[in-house]
């Protein structure tokens, strides 16, 4: 029985030690985890942001946001952004207005910690002429891009502190070409400086500037049902503000790139107060061989791209229309939810939009605060 007791001891003293070393061994292996996630938060908050791989500025509009950005085949005001082909069937003079509404916490309307999430505020006047319809959509400088150099330096907000400032014009011309077909083409001009953040050692400032054409087609193909076509290219130079090693100092230097972009996507009306929309949007980005500057690689290359890419990206949304007086929409942004709403007051449409989880993806790097919101209204008379 003595043997025996002691035999048990032995076990229970070993069991228990065993379970000592498990514990720690757990603990470890979660401190460990959790010093690796909190790594790579922080790595998140200091990467290279603006995805440039992007061209969501100019989808931030209140209504084609709540409908997904599925409007290639939603004629409207909002076209001239998106398939120029869809302002044919306006025939009032109408005035686009969006603002980006959202605040970081901590901001002070008109003060000096004022701490914008987006700047994103598009804007079109439509003229509807005798043979068709012209458009100038356009934002306001700098109200194309975002300004976070005002954060702050303890990265408590969630973002790099850069400098994104933009602006951008599209001047549009759309002709019905035998009903119910419709043919769009736009000039667009797009302007951008990017200042990296201060404690960034490795990005570099640089100024894009962007010219191209986009064409675009619409029709009915069967009742109730409409497609739409559209293609844009855009060619961008780039401006490397800042000398950089083994380069000629008494220049800055410069690249190409280029954007092609096709929007195809269909709309269905099963009745006449609910809108079923899809779109597949493809962006092709083409840079300059890495021997661009001379020099390979290029120092500069992994700030501002790692090379030519492919964005293909899945919109589809869903509008219930209540007379003329309140729409209510919901979506998906390339995956990302939507939803939205707009009041009409007398021929004053108030839209408004949300879209979960895009700020990231346009920033290319942070965390929290990150739901997009957008207002705006759409004005038709005479």
């Amino acid at each position: 029985m003595t043997a025996l007791k002691q035999l048990r001891d032995n076990f229970d003293s070993n069991a228990r030690c065993s379970a000592t070393q498990c514990t720690r061994v757990w603990r470890f292996a979660a401190a460990v985890g959790l010093l690796a996630l909190l790594g790579c938060i922080l790595a998140a908050n200091v990467a290279q942001a603006f995805n440039i791989y992007s061209d969501h500025f100019l989808n931030l509009s209140a209504r084609p946001l709540a409908l997904g950005g599925a409007v290639t085949a939603v004629p409207g005001s909002h076209s001239v952004f998106s398939n120029p082909a869809g302002l044919a069937s306006v025939r009032k003079f109408t005035l686009l207005y969006n603002h980006s509404s959202r605040h970081f916490p901590g901001s002070q309307e008109g003060g000096s910690r004022e701490w914008d999430q987006l700047d994103s505020d598009t804007e079109a006047l439509v003229v509807p002429l005798p043979l068709g319809t012209y458009a100038h959509g356009f934002t306001f400088s700098g109200e194309m891009g975002y300004d976070f150099s005002g954060h702050p330096a303890d990265g408590s907000v969630g973002y790099p502190r850069e400098h994104l400032w933009g602006s951008e014009s599209v001047d549009a011309l759309a002709l019905p070409v035998g009903l119910p077909c419709s043919a769009g083409v736009a000039l667009r001009h797009s302007l951008q400086r990017f200042d990296p953040a201060p404690e960034d050692t490795q990005a570099l400032p640089w100024l894009r500037d962007g010219e191209g054409m986009q064409w675009g087609i619409l029709a009915r193909i069967w009742p109730g049902l409409d497609y739409g076509l559209s293609n844009l290219k855009l060619n961008y130079d780039w401006t490397v503000l800042a000398p950089i090693a083994a380069t000629d100092q008494r220049r800055w230097p410069t690249l190409t790139s280029k954007l092609f972009e096709q929007r195809s996507g269909w709309a269905l009306h099963p009745v006449g107060w609910l809108t079923l929309a899809q779109d597949t949007v493809s962006e092709k980005y083409i840079f300059d061989k890495q021997t661009a500057l001379g020099i390979t690689p290029s120092p500069f290359l992994g700030t501002i791209h790692s090379g030519n890419r492919t964005v293909d990206r899945a919109n589809r949304g869903a509008e219930l229309q209540l007379g003329n007086l309140l729409r209510l929409s919901r979506g998906s942004y390339g995956g990302l939810p939507t939803a939205g709403w707009g009041l009409n007051i007398g021929g004053l449409w108030l839209n408004s939009a949300e879209v979960q989880g895009l700020l990231p993806e346009i920033v290319g790097a942070g965390s929290g605060f990150d739901d997009v919101r957008i207002n705006g209204f759409d004005w038709s008379w005479w």
